[in-house]
């Protein structure tokens, strides 16, 4: 592989650092009868360069039934839409605040109750390719009752680089 030099390797590394993607998926807390939420995705944009930002999408099918200190999983699929292999250095999700069946925020639940492990390992995606990983999803043992029924949106976001 040629060198670019090293202005132009930090120049490459930090403009793919810098971009990322987010995507909103659903987690779903419930003890009984979950029901199921469309997903909502949103892309953030990225600095202007001649590489493209990679692709976080939340492929697990809907939400998840997760009980108090119980642990499920998403499925998630990365994407290069680049000309180039890239690897994906990080790769990490974020609860936000619950929402009620009427999409209603619930202050009394709060978001720190779940929690997503990041991404172990990096992984290389090749050009115009795709990748699956799953990452794991947790809820404390002591969950307030206001909780019961809701869904966590989860942001994904991540970091990568050109091989």
């Amino acid at each position: 592989m040629r060198s670019l030099g090293p202005r132009m390797e930090v120049a490459v590394a930090m403009t793919i650092l810098g971009v990322g993607a987010a995507v909103v998926a659903a987690m779903h807390l419930t003890w009984p009868e979950p029901e199921l939420p469309a997903m909502a995705y949103s892309v953030s944009g990225g600095e202007v360069s001649n590489l493209e930002p990679f692709e976080i999408n939340d492929v697990s099918g809907g939400a998840v039934e997760l009980t108090p200190g119980s642990e499920g999983f998403r499925l998630v699929r990365l994407s290069n839409p680049n000309t180039v292999d890239i690897v994906v250095l990080t790769l990490e999700a974020e609860p936000g605040q619950p929402l009620d069946a009427a999409r209603n925020r619930v202050p009394d639940c709060p978001s720190g109750v779940l929690t997503v492990v990041p991404m172990a390992e990096p992984v290389t995606i090749p050009p115009a390719g795709e990748v699956e990983v799953e990452m794991v999803v947790r809820i404390a043992h002591d969950v307030p009752g206001a909780c019961k029924d809701l869904v966590f949106p989860l942001t994904y976001s991540g970091r990568a680089a050109r091989t």
